[in-house]
């Protein structure tokens, strides 16, 4: 392990199935221009076990960052959240809804397959591919629910996952502070 030329002693950790795989440096010799270079492992392994998959960041000898990984792809979820809670029913304002599939440890499945059907109900249109393919985007995609003009009252975005289930969100649809002039 070496100091970076920051001053400070980083290094990751791998775990592979609870046992020490490695411990990495950052390539400040490929990438000395980059304030935080990045970390390279080979990681030729059998998985047909499934191995279970942990990085363990340090900072001057001090954990700051765990993060795990699953190979077994049957304890995936599919996941929907919405970047607001509310909008205004003015005809132009809308917020993203982003989805994906993640494994147990809520880590993106990058290779996810899978095809996303909505159903949106309530004062919007729905902006996006519909159905969406996971594939072609990495496992992840987004779509835009944007009011109605003089909308009000919730909507409701429902999304269908091939494989993985259902999983909606409600928005709420403000009055537009114009409509409610006089």
């Amino acid at each position: 392990m070496k100091t970076s030329r920051f001053h400070c002693l980083v290094f990751s950790t791998l775990v592979i199935d609870n046992k020490k795989h490695a411990t990495l440096e950052p390539d400040t010799t490929n990438y000395p221009h980059l304030k935080h270079a990045p970390f390279f492992v080979d990681l030729d392994l059998d998985g047909s076990a499934k191995p279970e998959l942990k990085i363990e960041g340090y900072v001057a000898g001090k954990l700051v960052l765990t993060r795990q990984f699953s190979s077994d792809a049957g304890h995936d979820k599919f996941v929907m959240t919405a970047d607001d809670t509310e909008i205004i029913g003015d005809g132009s304002d809308a917020t993203r809804v982003a989805f994906k599939v993640v494994d147990k440890y809520g880590a993106a499945r990058a290779c996810a397959k899978g095809t996303v059907h909505f159903e949106l109900t309530g004062p919007a249109a729905l902006v996006g591919d519909n159905p969406f393919d996971l594939e072609p985007a990495g496992g992840v995609g987004a779509v835009w629910v944007r009011a109605a003009p003089g909308g009000s009252g919730d909507l409701t975005l429902s999304a269908l996952h091939s494989r993985l289930g259902r999983q909606q969100v409600t928005i709420a649809v403000s009055p537009s502070p114009q409509a409610r002039k006089p």
